[in-house]
């Protein structure tokens, strides 16, 4: 029994060995794989777990230790320096493409400014053409008259051609409502910039004289200022009414300008010296441009309709000098409102179609100016 037992033990103790050997040269074989896989990279043998950080790696890389499959994906010019060559760098499109492109996406912005192109071009291209004082003229024998051949548009109670009215009515209040917001968008452009980037006393004073015009019913103003005047033409008509409609545009341009002189790109140009005048007109002012565009574009149809509004009233140019509003007046007549639609309908029509044709195109220039909401 004791023999028997012996025997088992040893064969026990042998096969032991033996299965320890065949682990041992299998951790072996498995290691040598291993590191083949680890020096795999450069060439050079690596010791200890592949997977565990190389930070006792004395191997200084070269450029052509870069596998060549590799280099062929990267751009010309960004393996020599680890960036991008800046001519590869994608370009961002320019402001007037985006325009285009917003205006061209919306069709309706796009009809409305062909239909207003096209009013502007054969008003102030016909009006070369008409004389006013021949138009104006009282013909007592055409009183009245419905749209025929010799008057395409009838006449008035005063005998005189609606058609050539019109034409000169609308050139006056497209001239009015352009220098109007030309000269109230240049001068709130102005003030709102220096009232913005300088800020603190000089932004206080300056805003405590626009909230003064903004009290004042500027309408009442303008009609004063009318009356009392002994004579008025376009420009200071358009003078008059510009003195009360700049501080919508001040208010919008200070607070954009309040925004933009903290950012890192205006303390960066004062720090390296520029001056104020350098830094408002060549960095300030390309960010706040486009804005500025779709005020103007708003202001000029709200300007049309107060010009248009005043001389509806009996505010604005007589009837002898006609805009788009003083045609509208004769329909104050309750004869003319009812029987004599070729007098006024015309200009209203006129009117709203302008004022449509401005504020569609408004709305595309400020949906390119907002990117979370371009068509194009």
């Amino acid at each position: 029994m004791d023999n028997k037992d012996n025997n088992g033990r040893l064969g026990r103790e042998h096969e032991e060995e033996n299965s320890e050997g065949v682990s041992e040269q299998e951790r072996m074989r498995r290691q040598e794989e291993l590191d083949d896989r680890a020096s795999a990279s450069d060439g050079r043998p690596r010791s200890g777990d592949p997977f565990e950080a190389r930070s006792r790696d004395t191997h200084r890389y070269e450029k052509g230790d870069m596998d060549m499959s590799v280099k062929a994906d990267i751009p010309h010019g960004a393996s020599g320096h680890g960036a991008l060559d800046s001519k590869n760098l994608p370009k961002s499109t320019p402001g007037w493409r985006i325009l285009i492109q917003e205006l061209i996406a919306d069709k309706l912005a796009l009809f409305s400014l062909i239909i207003f192109v096209l009013i502007t071009s054969y008003v102030f291209g016909l009006t070369m053409f008409l004389d006013r004082q021949t138009i104006v003229a009282v013909d007592l024998f055409a009183i009245n008259e419905p749209p025929s051949e010799d008057f395409r548009l009838g006449t008035d109670y005063g005998g005189r051609d609606i058609f050539g009215q019109l034409i000169i009515g609308t050139r006056n209040s497209l001239a009015i409502g352009i220098l109007v917001t030309a000269m109230s968008v240049g001068f709130g452009i102005a003030y709102g910039v220096v009232s913005g980037y300088f800020g603190g006393q000089i932004d206080n004073m300056m805003m405590r004289v626009v909230d003064f015009f903004m009290v004042l019913p500027f309408l009442m103003v303008i009609i004063v200022f009318v009356t009392i005047s002994p004579s008025y033409n376009i420009f200071t008509f358009s003078l008059i009414m510009a003195a009360f409609l700049w501080t919508g545009t001040a208010r919008l341009v200070r607070s954009l300008a309040i925004q933009e002189k903290e950012l890192d790109y205006i303390n960066a140009s004062r720090t390296m010296g520029s001056s104020h005048l350098k830094i408002v007109f060549t960095q300030m002012m390309p960010n706040l441009i486009g804005i500025i565009i779709v005020n103007s574009t708003l202001s000029l149809a709200a300007n049309i309709g107060i010009e248009s509004g005043l001389s509806f009233i009996g505010f604005g140019f007589p009837e002898d000098y006609p805009s788009l509003g003083t045609l509208m007046a004769y329909a104050t007549n309750s004869q003319t409102l009812q029987h004599r639609w070729w007098i006024w309908v015309p200009a209203a029509v006129l009117i709203l179609l302008m004022m449509l044709c401005v504020r569609n195109i408004g709305e595309a220039l400020r949906r390119a100016g907002d990117a979370r909401q371009r068509q194009a």
